[in-house]
């Protein structure tokens, strides 16, 4: 927690603000007007390693801060950091809605599935017992060996004798 990295991180900040870093990654968003203000941007534009910013808690709530400040100045429908984040708790609360939608819609898609699969298979276990009814009882058992070798992961289940 060195004095100077905490001076690199502020200065960094400051030039971000600005939109005038001096990494060239960072420059080419700036232009591009993609440039966002974090935690990872301002330890790439200090020069530092991922994660210095993590023992400078005071920089980190000022990157948090001002970040919402930038976003406030260039978003035309709010005026103050409180109006950008009631703004994305809304948009969030509208994604978890449709989440919520969709998630409703898939269980019940697959308890309809559900049913369906267990008609097919009660269908197919009568039928089976039907063609087995139909054999003379002394090949009964030789069918039903055939079957169980054919497929050893056989589930059907029912009663053939």
């Amino acid at each position: 927690m060195t004095q100077a990295t905490k001076n690199k991180l502020i200065n960094a900040l400051e030039r971000l603000l600005e939109g005038k870093p001096e990494n060239r990654e960072l420059r080419k968003k700036a232009r591009e007007g993609k440039l966002k203000i974090n935690n990872s941007t301002v330890e790439k534009e200090a020069g530092l390693s991922v994660g210095a910013l993590r023992r400078h808690e005071d920089v980190q709530i000022m990157v948090k801060n001002k970040s919402l400040e930038a976003r406030a100045a260039h978003d035309s429908s709010s005026t103050s950091p409180v109006e950008v984040l009631q703004t994305e708790v809304k948009k969030l609360k509208s994604e978890r809605t449709q989440a919520n939608k969709k998630k409703k819609e898939y269980l019940d898609l697959s308890r309809s599935h559900e049913k369906a699969l267990a008609r097919q298979a009660a269908n197919h276990i009568k039928m089976v017992q039907e063609l087995m009814e139909m054999l003379h009882e002394s090949e009964r058992e030789k069918a039903m060996d055939k079957v169980t070798k054919a497929r050893p992961d056989n589930l059907i289940k029912g009663d053939f004798r």
